[in-house]
């Protein structure tokens, strides 16, 4: 897992960081559940979303979107986020998220596609997502 917290004045931004796109989007994805209290949750229950976008960019910002809807309104602390499949040409994504049935702990408003980048650099896949807290 390889994501990090960059500085903001009031947001969130992190920014993963893998050799493919797929893991890069998992990184982010499980920094983002950082935020949402992953420490405080057991992997008892879990969701499946599946999402197809026009672009990357659209795919990683609606989905991402999507889990904390999700989280919300099951409610769901979120444990952990699994790429389960990416198809680059379809533009289209797969995740598993695990939790445990309970509120989460942090409310995230958005994620947002401002400071949005997703590019490869050398031999990996950076994702920096800015998420309003």
């Amino acid at each position: 897992m390889a994501y990090k917290f960059l500085e903001h004045r009031s947001d969130i931004i992190i920014l993963g960081t893998n050799a493919t796109f797929a893991k890069a989007l998992e990184d982010v994805g499980n920094g983002m559940l950082t935020q949402m209290g992953a420490e405080h949750a057991k992997e008892k229950e879990s969701f499946d979303l599946s999402f197809a976008a026009p672009t990357a960019e659209q795919l990683v910002v609606q989905l991402l979107s999507q889990v904390i809807a999700e989280c919300e309104t099951r409610p769901l602390t979120p444990k952990k986020l699994e790429v389960l499949a990416f198809d680059e040409k379809a533009i289209s994504a797969s995740v598993r998220v695990y939790g445990e049935k309970k509120t989460p702990r942090n409310i995230i408003k958005a994620v947002t596609y401002h400071e949005f980048r997703a590019e490869k650099k050398g031999n990996n896949w950076e994702i920096q997502v800015l998420f309003d807290i």
